[in-house]
């Protein structure tokens, strides 16, 4: 990956609605450039999808929380559950977005999720902490996100 991909790949994650014309106005690069690349980015599994931003105040899933949780090193009487048999229960959920993995001193786990409201914020939690393999829960409700612009990272020729 050179100085342009990286360029490509900052701009892509912030607009990823972006055209490959689009894309060359912003970065000064000719279409035919940036074309290949995306394609080849994509091709090398560096790109792996495209999302939408959303303004989820206008969804019916208004709150947004970050879950953070503390995997049990070992459960009595069953022993140690992997963190494969915990994500695979948190799949399950509709209402999570996003789960990564951490090192951190109290939890081992951030889970993005959204809400209809805190009254089901509440109820995810304590379906939450039943499953197995989960110690402890933290939680904070989102009250801003802010996206931000694409960076200009690089501006010359080809």
């Amino acid at each position: 990956m050179d100085e342009k991909d990286h360029a490509i790949i900052r701009v892509l994650e912030r607009r990823a609605n972006l055209s490959s014309r689009a894309l060359s106005k912003m970065l000064i690069l000719p279409i035919s450039t940036v074309h290949r690349r995306v394609k080849k980015l994509e091709r090398e599994g560096i790109i792996i999808g495209y999302k939408a931003i959303i303004n989820y105040e206008k969804t019916t899933r208004p709150i947004g929380a970050l879950l953070l949780i503390d995997l049990a090193e070992v459960i009595p009487g069953r022993g140690h559950i992997t963190k494969k048999e915990v994500f695979d229960a948190l799949r399950k959920f509709e209402e999570i977005e996003e789960i990564t993995e951490v090192q951190a001193s109290h939890f081992d786990l951030v889970v993005r999720a959204r809400f209809q409201s805190l009254k089901k914020l509440s109820e995810f939690l304590e379906r939450l902490r039943r499953i197995e393999g989960i110690e402890e829960t933290s939680s904070a409700i989102i009250t801003k996100e802010t996206i931000l612009p694409p960076p200009i990272l690089f501006e010359g020729g080809t």
